[in-house]
């Protein structure tokens, strides 16, 4: 098959763990991020300094291994096209360049927009360095927060602008040199169409580089866990921030600078992606309901709440995908959180995921979240996008599902426990993505606000640093991938999430 996984020559052996060493280093100038003593009172000065220089090595990008993505047989062309066409797309089935192909083949499709190329002012061959540096900086190892859901949620924001008639069915591509226009007039009510073609190019940016540098950890374990991450960002969207930050910079290192100097364009782009924490989901709710009952507004405040409504329906569009392609994404999903529940008992930090130990706790689980954020998000936008209720139905559909599996469960007299010694389902999350239509081995997540902080923090550092050290001699003798992987085999997780803010990923990528 096209696109075998190339070797990642670019990858370090071994590293600091995204500054593990930094943050445990006890003989530092600055006693490690951890601090000295019981109260956390390091400047960060070191840390910081020490960021800055890491991400400007990642800018470097990887140079090896240039593939042209081009250079597709026909017929694997076709298949890519028609799969990317279709709602049933499912990218963790994808080569490791099979996924290069698949995104470029997406941006191929925007820039069969008349005028696409002369508004962004980049070339459809530039494009490429960007996404495959993009994508060498999502993390390997984690199981959903890596570049096939970054691909995922490109494909979904193209389907839900394709249906809207804002961008052209991908098989266009089918037709060489033809050129595409849309049929709605620009600002001519509609929300949607207040989007001019460089706010479309911003939706697939932010698609494709959202989670950039996901360390497979929510906010609320940063925030716990008082990584120099959440300090500095002051437990704000931490690692939002994060990923703008870092994707803003390999854009501009790719020459898509000048694109962000453009009024609004670097706001809408940031907005967009922060927009993606759920802990600001009500606020944004609330924000588009003001929108649709036609309350005014200016262009640019429509343009950011449209792009926001398309980049979150999009991040969690897995319970409106076919039933297989859910539950595949929901127990990745599980994967992930497992790895992070078992840090969290290690360390004795507040617990933010909850797992559930039988059938009828995952149903409860799924319908919990598909009734409280996916299918009211999905509802909503719906209203200012009515071209979009065909994933809104698939959404209810699978609700529906979820529901008579649960009354069905309820009726047994001994429900059967299953084996969650690999991967658990939680009721409680702070981040969210996916429900499904067939069975009962799904499982999906809700909004959890943990605001407690553990009162030993002495216990809590020495804990960390045990972990911490464990994790550092474990990751040496790994060769030849990302060097702060999310969990050693036995089970303890790599302190490395808790250490590094805006390079965090620069640092364990030597691009």
């Amino acid at each position: 098959m096209c696109g075998s996984a190339p070797s990642r020559k670019h990858r370090p052996k071994s590293a600091d763990l995204g500054g593990l060493h930094l943050a445990t280093a006890s003989e530092s100038q600055g006693h490690g991020w951890l601090g000295d003593g019981s109260d956390l009172q390091t400047p960060f000065a070191e840390l910081l300094s020490d960021m800055y220089n890491e991400t400007l090595n990642a800018l470097a990008g990887p140079e090896d291994d240039l593939v042209a993505w081009t250079d597709l047989p026909p017929a694997t062309r076709k298949r890519f096209i028609c799969s990317l066409d279709s709602w049933n797309f499912e990218p963790h089935r994808l080569g490791d360049v099979e996924v290069l192909q698949c995104t470029m083949l997406l941006f191929e499709g925007l820039w069969r927009i008349a005028g696409m190329q002369e508004t962004v002012g980049v070339s459809l061959d530039q494009m490429y360095p960007f996404i495959r540096h993009l994508r060498s900086i999502y993390r390997l190892e984690n199981s959903y927060h890596n570049f096939q859901h970054a691909l995922d949620v490109l494909q979904a924001s193209y389907s839900f602008l394709r249906s809207a008639g804002i961008v052209p069915p991908l098989s266009i591509l089918f037709q060489p040199n033809r050129m595409w226009r849309t049929d709605r007039i620009y600002n001519s009510g509609p929300p949607i169409t207040c989007l001019a073609l460089h706010d479309i190019f911003i939706v697939y940016i932010a698609a494709i580089g959202h989670d950039v540098g996901h360390p497979g950890f929510t906010n609320n374990f940063m925030k716990n866990a008082q990584t120099p991450l959440s300090v500095v960002f002051n437990n704000r969207s931490a690692l939002e921030q994060m990923h703008c930050a870092l994707l803003l910079r390999v854009m501009r290192h790719h020459g898509l600078g000048p694109l962000l100097e453009r009024p609004h364009a670097r706001k809408l782009l940031w907005e967009t992606i922060m927009a993606t924490d759920m802990s600001v989901h009500a606020d944004f709710m609330e924000r588009f309901e003001h929108m649709t009952t036609g309350e005014e507004s200016p262009i640019s405040m429509r343009k950011v709440l449209i792009c926001q409504a398309i980049m979150k329906c999009a991040d969690i569009s897995n319970p409106s995908r076919p039933y297989h392609v859910s539950q595949h994404w929901a127990t990745k999903l599980m994967r992930e959180w497992s790895c992070q529940a078992t840090l969290e008992k290690q360390l004795s930090l507040p617990c933010t995921v909850q797992s559930s130990e039988d059938a009828l706790s995952e149903a409860s689980s799924q319908i919990f979240f598909n009734k409280v954020f996916a299918k009211p998000l999905l509802e909503l936008v719906v209203r200012a996008v009515p071209e979009m209720q065909m994933y809104a139905t698939q959404c209810t559909a699978n609700l529906h599902r979820w529901e008579r599996r649960k009354a069905e469960l309820e009726k047994q007299p001994c429900l059967v426990l299953r084996d969650y010694s690999t991967e658990n389902d939680y009721m409680n999350a702070e981040y969210v993505s996916e429900e499904s239509d067939e069975s009962e081995s799904v499982a999906s997540s809700t909004v959890f606000s943990s605001s407690g902080s553990s009162d030993t923090r002495g216990e809590s550092h020495a804990a960390i640093r045990g972990a911490a050290g464990k994790a550092l001699r474990k990751q040496k003798s790994i060769a030849n991938r990302n060097s702060w992987s999310p969990m050693t085999r036995d089970g303890v997780m790599a302190t490395i999430v808790v250490a590094h803010p805006v390079a965090m990923r620069s640092k364990l990528t030597s691009l």
